[in-house]
C-alpha cells in the first residue's frame, strides 16, 4: 500500500470485500467502501468492520477517483471496467487482497489454480498436511478469504486462486505452485483463451517450485524450469502418474506402484489425477509420501463435486453443482458406469457445447435441461435420444425421478442421476453452492 493521507477505497462488499474491511479496521486504516448494488443489505457482520456512513452504494462515479490514492479491488470486479482503466491511467495504486496477503505472508504458501480440480487438490493437500501433524489452513477461492489466514500463525497456507483473483494480483510468493489443468472457461470475462492461459500462468512467476501437469498441452512447460511434475504417459517422466492394468487404475510414484483406485473414496479418473497433483506438491515439500497415502485413503469427496449424497432402490443421486464448465461435466459423465440421467443448465459461459455430444451419447440415457440456456444446450447436444426441457431445477429433479422409474420398469441396472450443469448458477442462484444445496433439498423432499 502506498503512503497517503487519503482514505483507502475498497471496491466490492462481497465475501472478499468484507475480509478486506476487517483487515483494514484491525490495522487502524482509514477507508471507504463502494459497492454497485443499490439495495445491498448492510448486515451486522458488515457493521462490525465499517460504519454505514462509510459505505457508498450505486455506480462508482469518476469524481470518487480523486478522493483516493489506494484502491483494493475484489475479484468479482472486471478489470476491463472503464473506471478501473481510468484509475490505472491516473497512476493510482490498485491492489487485491492477495497482494496484501503477499506483503504480509512470505513463508510456506502453496498456490493452486486451474480450470477444474483446484478445490479438490487444495483440500486434499490440506488434509494430508494435517495428517502429518502440520498446522495448515486453506483459503482464497475456497474456505476463508486470504486475509483471514493472517489471523493465526500457520506452518502452511494453501491458496486456491481463480483466474479472477490472478488477473489483478501483481505478485504472489510461494513455496510451490500448481496449475491442475487449463481448458476454456470464463471467456465472457477474459475474452480470449490465450489471455486466460496467460492469467493462469501468473501463479508460476514467483514460485520456488513449479509443478507441471505433463498431460495438459495448454500448460507452457517449456517456459519454466521445474523439478516436479505429474501425469504423462511414461512412468519415468513424472513424479506421479496414473496407469491402467487389468481394468484397474493405479497411481505410481515413478516406477513404484502406490495405490489402487479401489482403495480411495473419490469417484473418477480425474480424481486420480488430482491425487497425483496433490502428492507432487507434498513431495516438493520434502514430506513423507507413505504416510500421505494412508491419509488419502480416508479423504472424502468435496461437497458439490461428484458428491454421492443419497441412494435408494438402485437409484443414486450425485451432486456435481461445482461443474460450471464443459470439461468438468465431461469428466463427471465419463467417471460413471450404469444408466445416467444428466441434469444440465444454468447461465451459459459459451455458445458452443458441441464437445459434450460424444460423452453424452456414450453414457447418458436421458438429458434434462433447465435454466436460462436450456434451448442453447438442446441445439448443441443432439446425440441423446431422450431430452426433456424444464424451466427450473426443482422441476428437473421431478422429471429425473420419473425417468428413473421408467428405466427401472425395463432394466434391473443401477441408475445414476447426476447434476453436472456445465454452466454457471447465476440465472437462478447466487453460487454453485446454493444451487447444490437446493438440489439436495429437492431430492430429499421426494422421499419424505
Amino acid at each position: 500500500m502506498e503512503k497517503s493521507n487519503l482514505p483507502i477505497a475498497v471496491i466490492g462488499l462481497g465475501k472478499t470485500g468484507i475480509s478486506i474491511a476487517k483487515y483494514l479496521k484491525k490495522n487502524n486504516q482509514n477507508f471507504l467502501v463502494y459497492d454497485t448494488r443499490i439495495n445491498l443489505e448492510i448486515t451486522n457482520e458488515i457493521k462490525k468492520y465499517v460504519s454505514k456512513e462509510n459505505i457508498i452504494l450505486g455506480d462508482f462515479k469518476k469524481k470518487y477517483i480523486e478522493d483516493h490514492d489506494n484502491f483494493v479491488i475484489s475479484p468479482g470486479i472486471n478489470l476491463k471496467n472503464s473506471l478501473l482503466n481510468e484509475i490505472t491511467n491516473k497512476r493510482k495504486n490498485i491492489q487485491t487482497d492477495i497482494d496484501i496477503f503477499n506483503d504480509r505472508k512470505r513463508d510456506n504458501v502453496i498456490c493452486i489454480t486451474g480450470s477444474n480440480g483446484k478445490t479438490t487438490v487444495t483440500l486434499i493437500i490440506e488434509h494430508i498436511l494435517k495428517s502429518l501433524g502440520k498446522k495448515v489452513k486453506a483459503g482464497g477461492n475456497v474456505g476463508l478469504p486470504a486475509l483471514e489466514l493472517l489471523e493465526d500463525n500457520y506452518q502452511y497456507n494453501i491458496l486456491e486462486l481463480s483466474s479472477f483473483q490472478l488477473e489483478m494480483t501483481k505478485k504472489i510468493n510461494c513455496v510451490a505452485a500448481l496449475i491442475t489443468n487449463i481448458t476454456p472457461d470464463h471467456l465472457d470475462r477474459h475474452k480470449t483463451f490465450e489471455n486466460y492461459i496467460k492469467i493462469k500462468h501468473k501463479v508460476f512467476k514467483n514460485s520456488k517450485n513449479v509443478i507441471i501437469n505433463l498431460t495438459d498441452k495448454n500448460i507452457r512447460k517449456n517456459d519454466y524450469k521445474y523439478k516436479f511434475s505429474f501425469g504423462g504417459i511414461d512412468k519415468r517422466e513424472s513424479n506421479f502418474s496414473v496407469h491402467r492394468e487389468r481394468e484397474v487404475n493405479y497411481i505410481y510414484q515413478g516406477l513404484k506402484k502406490l495405490i489402487s483406485e479401489k482403495d480411495i473414496l473419490l469417484i473418477g479418473y480425474h480424481n486420480l489425477i488430482n491425487i497425483c497433483a496433490s502428492l507432487t506438491v507434498i513431495e516438493s515439500l520434502g514430506l513423507d509420501i507413505q504416510k500421505s497415502i494412508k491419509s488419502i485413503k480416508e479423504f472424502k469427496c468435496v461437497e458439490h463435486r461428484m458428491e454421492s449424497f443419497y441412494s435408494k432402490e438402485n437409484i443414486t443421486w450425485i451432486n456435481d453443482s461445482k461443474s460450471t464448465n464443459i470439461d468438468s461435466t465431461i469428466s463427471a459423465i465419463n467417471s460413471l458406469d450404469n444408466f445416467t440421467i444428466l441434469l444440465m443448465g444454468g447461465k451459459s459461459k459459451t455458445n458452443n457445447y458441441k464437445s459434450l455430444e460424444m460423452a453424452a451419447h456414450n453414457k447418458v440415457d436421458t438429458l434434462i435441461l433447465f435454466g436460462e440456456c436450456r434451448k442453447l444446450l438442446k441445439e448443441n447436444i443432439k446425440s441423446v435420444k431422450n431430452i426433456i426441457m424444464v424451466k427450473s431445477l426443482d422441476k428437473a429433479v421431478i422429471e429425473a425421478m420419473k425417468s428413473a422409474e421408467n428405466i427401472r420398469k425395463n432394466y434391473q441396472n443401477n441408475i445414476n442421476i447426476l447434476l453436472s450443469p456445465a454452466c454457471s448458477s447465476f440465472d437462478m442462484f447466487k453460487s454453485y453452492e446454493e444451487r447444490g444445496v437446493f438440489f439436495k433439498k429437492c431430492v430429499l423432499n421426494l422421499y419424505r
